[in-house]
């Protein structure tokens, strides 16, 4: 990757004030102090986002027959599942980009503009013409595509994470926190549940004919939704006392908080390794079964729809509890229990049985759901308002990138390349123990006021 992102962590003295009227009190009714088109907004945008990532995922051994033919089908799936990982290339740009937007000019003009980008690639994907049609030209216009995609999904999780925690009273971070990303798991999830339905519904012909195109199609319209919905939102509380407030004066508790702010970055940079393996692992198990084992495509994505459904209220309840028991414990715990279990799990998934498909990813999901429900409240809370967009976005997004992205490949390149079935376990017990070690490093900060 080259020379390690590490930002300087500078005031920004040139921000202009902000209007009043983003920081009164919202009118608008409220659930538990946050307003209800907030978390409306936040949830509907990773929805949206997310939704194309997973529909892109579940759809790839057609899309690898479309755009990337070989003679060897398992070829054509490693070269597709590549062209998913380019996807994250650009998610660390967008991130520095979009994240400093959302700390300079605010949390809401940020999430506007990765829905519009989002929403048109999207469309543009589902109208592409395929390699029979332009030949080399259609897999360039994709992989360009997904590139864009990665630039607005860079800084989407994590700017929605952002402005939710930011309306979020101590106490109650970790609830909302854990709403976005559960839609995340619901964007996946819808994106899964309509490629299954088309795979069991529609014969195949007519999938690679023109159905193929119709989830791209739904989500560039349906983005336009939620564009309209975030360009009738506040600003956050805590990012418009910030810019009421003014630029922060020099000194030792500026020169402190940059250099805190500067090891969570890196401390947050390798703790997102074993969490986003993890996490990728979890939403590609249809292409990971379909590609290593003799289960139908069908089968794969009926039993990974099944336990996303189980993993999104487990999310929550998570999130929930980190409120009262604090993030490490959660996470820690979790991560734990997955580094002893994935083992076994893979052993399950690869069985070629509907049964072990289904039970071992809904072990692995449960497993996961005590990890992810609060990990976004404890890395928003790791990071001063002032710069929280940018080393926030930044820094996860660089681990995934690298990490999360190539998942889905690394998983499959193993086991096919070994020959070996529950190779990836290895790969996933290892990224646990890095995110461990690291993580007990981190001041677990849920019952303080955001900085």
């Amino acid at each position: 990757m080259g020379r390690t992102f590490v930002p300087r962590w500078t005031p920004d003295r040139r921000r202009p004030p902000v209007r009043s009227s983003s920081v009164s009190a919202p009118s608008e009714a409220t659930t538990a102090g946050v307003p209800r088109k907030a978390t409306a907004a936040a949830a509907l945008g990773t929805v949206l986002e997310w939704y194309d990532f997973a529909v892109y995922a579940a759809l790839a051994t057609v899309i690898g027959r479309l755009f990337f033919p070989s003679d060897d089908p398992t070829v054509s799936l490693l070269v597709t599942l590549a062209s998913y990982a380019v996807g994250f290339v650009c998610r660390p740009l967008g991130a520095i980009w979009l994240g400093r937007l959302g700390d300079r000019a605010g949390r809401r003009s940020m999430l506007a503009i990765t829905m519009v980008i989002v929403g048109v690639s999207s469309l543009l994907i589902g109208l592409l013409p395929t390699y029979a049609s332009v030949g080399v030209l259609a897999p360039i216009l994709l992989v360009a595509l997904r590139m864009v995609q990665g630039l607005a999904v860079g800084a989407e999780w994590t700017g929605g994470a952002t402005y939710l925690i930011e309306h979020a009273r101590t106490g109650r971070r970790g609830l909302f926190a854990s709403i976005v990303q559960a839609s995340t798991v619901l964007g996946f999830l819808l994106g899964t549940g309509v490629a299954t339905v088309i795979v069991r519904l529609v014969p195949q012909d007519a999938v690679d004919s023109w159905a193929w195109r119709v989830p791209f199609v739904v989500g560039g319209l349906v983005a336009a939704i939620g564009l309209f919905v975030r360009l009738k939102l506040d600003e956050s509380p805590a990012y418009a006392e910030l810019r009421n407030a003014g630029p922060a004066a020099p000194g030792p508790t500026e020169s402190a908080e940059r250099q805190g702010t500067r090891r969570n970055w890196l401390l947050l940079l390798g703790i997102v390794f074993g969490i986003t393996v993890h996490g990728y692992t979890a939403t590609s198990f249809p292409a990971f079964l379909a590609g290593t084992t003799d289960l139908p495509l069908a089968d794969a994505l009926t039993t990974n729809v099944v336990a996303l459904c189980i993993q999104v209220p487990l999310i929550v309840a998570a999130g929930a509890l980190s409120d009262r028991v604090g993030r490490k414990p959660m996470m820690v715990g979790g991560l734990s229990l997955l580094a002893l279990a994935t083992y076994p799990i893979f052993l399950l998934v690869s069985g070629g049985t509907v049964l072990g498909a289904l039970l071992g990813q809904i072990v692995f999901v449960t497993l996961f759901a005590a990890v992810s429900g609060p990990m976004a409240a404890m890395f928003v809370e790791m990071f001063p308002t002032r710069v929280r967009s940018t080393a926030f976005s930044s820094s996860y997004n660089i681990g995934v990138a690298v990490f999360g992205g190539t998942a889905p490949f690394v998983n499959t390149l193993l086991a096919t390349r070994t020959g070996i079935d529950v190779a990836p376990a290895f790969y996933l017990i290892f990224g646990a123990a890095v995110s461990l070690l690291l993580l007990v490093r981190i001041t677990d900060r849920h019952a303080e006021e955001l900085r």
